[in-house]
């Protein structure tokens, strides 16, 4: 229930699943529950075998949003209310794109 490894827009991320939030920060900065590092194409979570799956999946969404912020290039724009529905569409855009990707999401032709 896990991944390995996730696609944004393209681009393969491999998550790395940590015991304790201070492991999650690459660079040991800081105690973290998620982080992604676009140079090293990772996606850090906190995962110490008791947190429910639940909340590690809300911590990889949360991450791969920040993967589809940065990939279509909206960080700046996320404040600006005028273009406060393209940015929706757009990140509906990538939500979707990650789900099929990863076949996270599937439907089944209706039969008629």
């Amino acid at each position: 229930m896990k991944p390995k490894s996730l696609k944004i827009l393209g681009i393969k991320y491999t998550l790395e699943y940590c015991g304790s939030p201070s492991d999650v920060d690459i660079f040991k900065r800081e105690s973290l529950w998620g982080q992604i590092d676009y140079w090293t194409r990772t996606i850090r979570v906190y995962d110490n075998g008791i947190i429910p799956i639940e909340e590690i999946w809300d911590t990889i969404i949360h991450e791969a949003l920040h993967g589809i912020i940065n990939a279509l290039r909206l960080k700046g724009k996320i404040e600006d209310h005028k273009e406060s529905e393209e940015i929706v569409s757009l990140l509906a855009l990538g939500l979707r794109e990650f789900l099929f990707e990863n076949n996270l999401l599937k439907f089944e032709k209706e039969k008629t």
